[in-house]
């Protein structure tokens, strides 16, 4: 190589040198725009992801909280169907508390006659009156409700039965129901599980104090109805708290009696015809069982009349395991060829709880 080729050699270096450095230039640029394009994308997926999962555990809160408040109206409304009631007719609006009527102590009677002479029916003689409620406003910390836990919790706690006359309504003559009850009958008392809803109502002018329990029964709840004593202070409605009959189931299946019993029950409808009611076509049946679940039996009545009517009606949405309480009464047909399959003669009323 000559002197006179250098300066040519100089430059095509230099424009080499030039090329790489506009090369080099160019790919730094392309790394960064592609390095911003990946930092956004990744930004907006973690921005998706932290909105998306804070809306799903956001909308499985609300569920829980819609299912517990859906839980708790159905053990509301179950509680007053119980008592021959209905939501519907619960959120009527409320009188004003000064026009309530409070509770007498009636007349003793003999246990024969409770109940029956109270319960006011209809032109049919076989169909319970229609029932008028009313929810009035709780106070949860008043004087009323305070008092009334405390008697309940002295009820659960008292072992004799004589000491617990003194907490019932109406005690001069709930004493010989309790008599019958736990001697006799060799009744217990229900015990109650965890407090689910308390609530204060006008029950055909009658004011009441209700508390629902969780419970072993066979609806799954114990509901207890307060009335005011003559003292103005609320006692237990103890027949309706015990589910309280004129005979316990036992009795009368083993004496088939043919005379009205009244009996406080669970009901819903069923299908079972035998013996003297094996005509499907002519007898509607209903399935009785008892206050603590452990014994039934099964009632009829024709199908047709307002009483058959009726019951399809009311107990429609009970399905194959729902049950709703009735104060009944119901007898063995003469020379009865089981000790299971009873005539219903009479819903002294839809519920336990008895005002009339």
């Amino acid at each position: 190589m000559s002197l006179r080729d250098f300066p040519a050699m100089m430059t095509a270096s230099a424009a080499h040198n030039q090329h790489r450095m506009s090369m080099s230039s160019g790919s730094i640029g392309s790394h960064r725009a592609f390095m911003g394009v990946c930092v956004t994308i990744c930004t907006c997926l973690v921005l998706t992801l932290f909105v998306g999962w804070k809306w799903y555990f956001e909308s499985l809160s609300s569920r829980k909280l819609l299912i517990d408040l859906a839980k708790k109206a159905e053990m509301r409304a179950q509680g007053l169907e119980k008592m021959g009631l209905s939501i519907e007719a619960a959120s009527r609006e409320p009188d004003p508390p000064s026009v309530l009527q409070r509770i007498a102590e009636p007349v003793s009677t003999t246990p024969s006659s409770v109940t029956t002479a109270k319960v006011k029916i209809n032109d049919d003689g076989a169909l319970p009156a229609e029932s008028s409620i009313r929810e009035l406003p709780l106070v949860e910390t008043g004087e009323d409700v305070s008092q009334a836990v405390a008697l309940l919790d002295k009820y659960w706690k008292t072992e004799n039965w004589q000491d617990k006359v003194a907490l019932v309504a109406h005690s001069s003559r709930v004493a010989g129901l309790m008599k019958d009850f736990y001697e006799i009958q060799k009744g217990t008392d229900p015990m109650p599980g965890g407090l689910i809803n308390k609530a204060r109502y006008e029950i055909d002018g009658v004011e009441i104090l209700y508390f629902s329990y969780s419970s072993s029964r066979p609806n799954g709840t114990l509901e207890v109805a307060m009335l005011r004593g003559p003292d103005g202070k609320f006692l237990i409605d103890w027949e309706s708290l015990t589910g309280y009959g004129e005979m316990s189931f036992r009795d009368f299946r083993e004496q088939r009696q043919s005379k009205p019993v009244t009996l406080r029950t669970y009901v819903r409808l069923f299908e079972y015809f035998n013996f003297e009611f094996s005509d499907t076509a002519k007898y509607l049946c209903i399935k009785l069982t008892s206050e603590n679940g452990e014994s039934s039996i099964y009632a009829y009545c024709e199908r047709g009349t307002k009483l058959a009517n009726w019951l399809e009606r009311d107990l429609s949405g009970t399905g194959p395991s729902g049950f709703k309480g009735y104060t009944v009464q119901v007898s063995f047909p003469p020379n009865a060829q089981s000790n299971q399959c009873v005539r219903l003669e009479k819903v002294l009323a839809p519920r336990w709880l008895s005002l009339r």
